[in-house]
């Protein structure tokens, strides 16, 4: 999806008042995770939705600098949402079961604790478009009767203790579900659960996989070392779907002589004895072996300046004018 069809779609939350909310919350129980239905007041669910709907028009739509890219090219930018497009693991799957399922408990303050809450899912909409929001839950936004809480009385300037277990809902969320469409706002969430560091190092093997076969290193066992990395196993990911290099077939000899002349990788890397194949021996080589391949090298054509971009949008061509116009 592309960023302004995915502003198109949330400026719907925006025009419209009767939106309704279910908020459910993801306890954890040994290994397994349970779900409950928060059942909040009518007269609260208002100011819920727009906590949310705000923080989506801050995040997105008025983010005018915001980029969005397909979560197998993800790269070190900041301003940027993921659309995921890699396999789904089972935990995220289990978010359309539950709002899906219309037998989904109630919490039950008698029977589930809110020291159990690792997540919440926040699904916004009507019936004719829904989203889901995906937000983690910090041990610092659940308060127990352990700790020692007051409150002020309205009518008075006393404080009194507030003796019930309560949970601070924020308005930041790591993941948004819309139109079938999975975005990632928040990467390192995602790398710490989900057994998502797993399915990285699934796509890095496949990139691996394709560099072997093109035969331009020496030592391609060298990179296997570094997939326990989830930053570096993040960067082989873009080499298999989306190396433009390996998708247009250069010949390994115009890589070789790219090396030996570009700035930013001439006299970085070694080759073997013939010459005809890299050497790796260093992650810093590694590094600027990942960078070649996604082609993150480029020169400006008007002023001949050396560039290391992450970003790289196509540019269209213009369509040429037909005869007589």
């Amino acid at each position: 999806m592309e960023k302004q069809e995915l502003i198109e779609s949330l400026q719907f939350f925006n025009e419209n008042d009767e939106l309704g909310i279910t908020v459910y919350c993801l306890l954890k129980n040994d290994m397994e995770y349970i779900p409950r239905t928060l059942d909040i007041k009518d007269e609260d669910k208002k100011p819920l939705i727009k906590l949310f709907i705000d923080s989506l028009n801050e995040t997105i739509i008025s983010n005018e600098e915001l980029d969005v890219l397909a979560l197998s090219s993800s790269d070190e930018r900041k301003n940027v949402i993921y659309e995921y497009d890699l396999d789904i693991p089972s935990e995220l799957e289990s978010m359309d079961t539950i709002i899906n399922s219309d037998d989904v408990k109630l919490f039950d303050f008698t029977v589930d604790k809110f020291s159990e809450v690792k997540s919440l899912l926040i699904e916004i909409g009507n019936n004719e478009n829904q989203l889901v929001l995906y937000k983690t839950m910090a041990s610092v936004n659940i308060f127990g009767r352990k700790n020692f809480f007051l409150k002020q009385v309205k009518a008075d300037k006393r404080f009194e203790k507030i003796d019930d277990d309560f949970v601070r809902i924020s308005s930041g969320f790591q993941l948004l579900k819309i139109k079938k469409a999975l975005f990632v706002i928040n990467l390192e969430t995602i790398e710490k659960f989900f057994g998502f560091h797993d399915i990285i190092k699934k796509e890095a093997e496949l990139s691996l996989k394709s560099i072997e076969d093109i035969k331009l290193l020496e030592n391609p066992e060298t990179l296997k070392e570094l997939i326990d990395d989830v930053s570096f196993a993040r960067k082989l990911t873009k080499v298999a779907k989306n190396s433009p290099v390996i998708k247009s077939n250069i010949p390994n000899i115009d890589i070789i002589n790219f090396t030996l002349t570009h700035p930013a990788v001439k006299g970085k890397i070694k080759y073997n004895s013939l010459g005809d194949k890299i050497q790796l021996d260093t992650k810093a080589s590694k590094n600027l072996f990942i960078k070649l391949l996604n082609d993150d090298f480029l020169t400006s054509e008007l002023t001949k300046i050396y560039y290391d971009s992450l970003a790289k949008d196509d540019i269209p061509e213009p369509e040429l004018a037909s005869a007589g116009e």
